[in-house]
């Protein structure tokens, strides 16, 4: 008994301390006043006086809104100030919580404050380390589904000016799981909810918007403005800005354009570590371009602290970087006022994404990965070489790395002429070497930059090695060479003719290709077509189409072992022709991650099972042979060869 009443005054003696420094929100009255801290100019915070108007009760599901009047020399110019979410609010000299909402088009410094011990409870909170990438322990799934995957490489890119970019059609999603536990990190709300080969980078940014749409957006009616977090752009060309927008902004944040690479250093006198009301930055780029949220810090416990007040993207559990920052000036707007700033010195890592604010850990440091670029034939431009470092999210990697790709591109060889581009990318992936991808664009009056490489193969590579449903993908290094050139290069096939229309069995059918290359002379080429000898005494029609809009037959992967070997075997050479053909009664078979092709009838009749579901998946079998060309081929064909069966 007089253990428990020691034990329980203790609690209570640990307890107090941390209780005197914070007000209750029911014991804010309106008309008390008190001061708030954030940083106006520079890294240190200065104070701003508050008067309370009142409280919303229950503004966000269980969590009410402390209304407050603000009043600073700037505040009286700016009203409503992006970038002061977090700012610590205090009565009486207790902290009552963040500045972090405010209205659009206001005339009056009016603002909402999310109570503290809202965000407390965040910080409190304990994290899930199964779906923490940074912890690399992430318990595996069973087996996945079954089925094959068709890869087709449908692009832009020789007929206009687009990447290579493919439509992959899968036999059964990879990530479902028969009779196996589900790791918690195959639900995680960034993960793209489809199978990794059907990875497209804007129907992730859809599916996250969706998601977190909801939640950052204020409740219907009160005109507030959303719960929004400053985007700093810096570095990145116009055509990158814009799509840094279209994927970012429906997410609730703002893409504003500022400076700094995300790898400064801080100013003599400044704070060293994370202090309330200063500055904290997320710097999800950094290097020759940067992309950083920038807010203020609310609270500092030891290694770990709340700040915003508001969520960042809603994301839970995360493990994006963070830093300190500097502020250059607060600019005043008429809809809403914004910090202009930039990151300084990393430290920390945004470990967790909540409805009242972001919870940071110090003693963290989040997983990056370093992104080189170079370019070659861009003669006269003064930067060829980039170097950016990008934070290793699953939806946020692969977007970010087409942005600080694309917007180097964009600057170093846009031309607005007939030009052509080829990209050999290489991703050295963690335990499994080097993976290689290839992507290409040619045209005219469409300068290579971020769309491109928002549907190129990179990026899909990118995004289903981090998005896959096995275990964390662990991305060490990526190497982009571009190399440009100003002409047009592509081949137009302007006619064929068929030297063999009958052949033997077995034997090779000749077809004489006839080629335009954009202002040049036209060429011919001849394509050798091997006949399979079951074909014998039919009329066989083949198809005469540019390897990037055939499908390749891979299996479906069903563990990151066999992704990473199916991603790096499941595109044809862009710069070539494919002459395809069915093969009747034969068929391919899937199982495992393994692909049999041409299989007999009497051999599919035995593998179909009538009483098990985890079976080989049957595909009708096709013969497909490439014939290399100098060009990206335009147009298709079809011919008609007449196989005999042979005497012999």
């Amino acid at each position: 008994m007089s253990g428990a009443v020691v034990a329980g005054a203790l609690g209570m003696a640990l307890r107090a301390p941390a209780d005197e420094k914070f007000l209750k929100v029911e014991d804010i009255k309106p008309g008390m006043k008190g001061h708030g801290l954030t940083v106006f100019q520079g890294a240190r915070p200065e104070r701003f006086d508050v008067e309370i108007v009142g409280t919303l009760h229950n503004f966000r599901p269980r969590q009410d809104l402390i209304l407050i009047k603000a009043k600073h020399p700037r505040i009286d110019v700016a009203r409503t100030v992006a970038g002061m979410s977090g700012s610590p609010i205090y009565i009486d000299g207790k902290m009552i919580g963040a500045y972090a909402y405010g209205w659009m088009f206001n005339v009056e410094p009016i603002a909402g404050v999310t109570p503290i011990h809202d965000m407390l409870a965040d910080l409190r909170r304990p994290l899930p380390t199964a779906i923490s990438p940074g912890a690399g322990k992430a318990p595996l799934p069973g087996p996945g589904a079954r089925g094959a995957a068709t890869q087709g490489a449908a692009t832009q890119g020789a007929a206009t000016q687009g990447a290579a970019t493919r439509d992959a059609r899968t036999q059964g999603d990879a990530g479902e799981q028969r009779g196996a536990s589900r790791s918690p990190w195959l639900d995680h709300p960034s993960r793209f909810a489809a199978s990794p080969l059907d990875y497209d980078l804007r129907a992730h940014a859809d599916q996250i918007a969706s998601l977190s749409a909801g939640t950052l957006a204020p409740p219907h009616g009160t005109s507030l403005a959303p719960a929004s977090t400053d985007l700093i752009v810096a570095g990145l060309g116009a055509r990158s800005r814009k799509l840094a927008a279209e994927l970012f902004e429906p997410m609730g944040m703002t893409v504003l354009e500022g400076g700094g690479t995300g790898q400064g250093t801080v100013a003599a006198g400044d704070p060293t570590r994370f202090v309330d009301g200063g500055v904290i930055t997320v710097p999800l780029l950094s290097g020759d371009v940067s992309m950083s949220g920038l807010g203020t810090v609310t609270y500092v416990e030891g290694d770990k602290l709340v700040a915003f007040g508001h969520p960042m993207m809603q994301g839970g559990a995360s493990h994006f970087p963070t830093a300190l920052g500097t502020v250059h000036w607060v600019l005043a707007t008429q809809n809403r006022s914004f910090k202009i700033g930039e990151p300084t010195l990393r430290l920390g890592t945004l470990v967790n994404d909540r409805q009242a604010s972001i919870v940071v850990d110090m003693s963290q440091r989040a997983p990056t990965f370093p992104i080189v670029v170079d370019v070659t034939g861009a003669p006269g431009a003064p930067h060829t070489h980039w170097t950016l470092e990008a934070s290793n999210d699953q939806f946020l990697a692969p977007g970010i790395a087409a942005m600080g790709i694309g917007s180097a591109l964009e600057t170093t060889a846009g031309e607005r002429n007939d030009s052509t581009w080829r990209a050999t990318s290489k991703l050295h992936v963690k335990g499994h070497g080097v993976l290689t991808v290839e992507d290409f664009g040619t045209g005219a009056q469409s300068p290579i930059g971020p769309a491109d490489f928002a549907r190129s193969r990179l990026v899909r590579a990118l995004g289903a090695l981090l998005n896959n449903p096995w275990e964390v993908g662990g991305i060490e290094r990526i190497e982009t060479k571009v190399d440009f050139v100003m002409r047009r290069d592509i081949v137009t096939l302007r006619g064929v003719k068929v030297l063999d229309p009958e052949v033997d069995a077995g034997e090779t059918a000749r077809v004489r290709l006839t080629l335009a290359s954009h202002l040049g002379p036209e060429r011919t080429e001849l394509l050798e077509i091997p006949m399979a000898k079951t074909l014998a005494g039919q009329t066989v029609r083949v198809q005469l189409r540019p390897a990037y809009l055939v499908d390749r037959t891979v299996p479906a992967p069903e563990n990151y072992n066999d992704l990473v070997r199916v991603l790096a075997r499941m595109d044809f050479p862009a710069e070539a022709i494919v002459a395809s053909y069915d093969l009747p009664n034969e068929a391919t078979a899937a199982f495992r991650g393994k692909l049999a092709n041409r299989m007999p009838p009497g051999m599919v009749d035995m593998l179909r099972s009538s009483g098990d579901t985890i079976a080989p998946e049957l595909f009708s079998a096709q013969r497909q042979h490439i014939h290399a060309i100098r060009g990206f081929l335009i147009g298709d064909d079809t011919v008609e060869i007449k196989v005999r069966a042979r005497l012999d």
